[in-house]
């Protein structure tokens, strides 16, 4: 009895296998190769550029502090800053002062006082606003009351303060002396 061995493999590949080989190949070559080539391209380009803003730098820093001391040079000192605001602001003072027109402080004022209400002196002041400062007497108070309300209603006045009020009496009846200041804002154009 004769055996006959079979060396043939039982599994035939086909001719398309080796197509499988080369592609699984270049996947595993090619895909590293061409991101270590990006990336070293990404890493030079990004030294390249880096390096001319550097530059750009350096001259932009000496232009600036060459600037910087020409600014410098020409600034005023601080102390004489500083007397030129104080001059100015007493300035504006002044300015707000006389451009704030009495005819018509007083009257609003005349129109916001009831009649049994007396004025005995006015005084104004230069402040960020101009503040009036108002001493009078009337005979109930009553009618300080109601004017001081009518100064809160009033948009040219802001910050009616009651100083002070005093009860006096007289053969007459009584008499109530007050002191009292108000910021004046101004009409229209009045004021700078």
């Amino acid at each position: 009895m004769k055996h006959y061995l079979n060396f043939k493999p039982s599994i035939v590949f086909r001719k398309g296998s080796s197509f499988m080989l080369k592609t699984s190949l270049i996947i595993l070559y090619a895909v590293p190769l061409s991101l270590a080539f990006f990336w070293s391209y990404k890493y030079f380009s990004l030294t390249t550029v880096n390096g001319y803003y550097s530059e750009n730098v350096k001259q932009l820093d000496s232009k600036i502090s060459k600037f910087t001391e020409t600014v410098n040079k020409m600034r005023p000192l601080q102390d004489e800053m500083e007397e030129n605001e104080k001059i100015y602001a007493d300035y504006r003072r002044v300015a707000s002062v006389g451009q704030t027109s009495w005819t018509t402080l007083f009257g609003r004022l005349e129109k916001l006082a009831p009649p049994q209400m007396r004025f005995k002196s006015i005084s104004i002041r230069p402040d960020k606003l101009v503040r009036v400062s108002i001493e009078g007497e009337t005979v109930e108070l009553q009618y300080l009351t109601r004017f001081l309300q009518d100064l809160f209603a009033e948009k040219v006045f802001s910050s009616p303060n009651l100083k002070n009020h005093s009860l006096s009496r007289i053969e007459g009846g009584e008499v109530i002396h007050f002191s009292l200041e108000v910021d004046y804002a101004g009409e229209k154009g009045e004021l700078p």
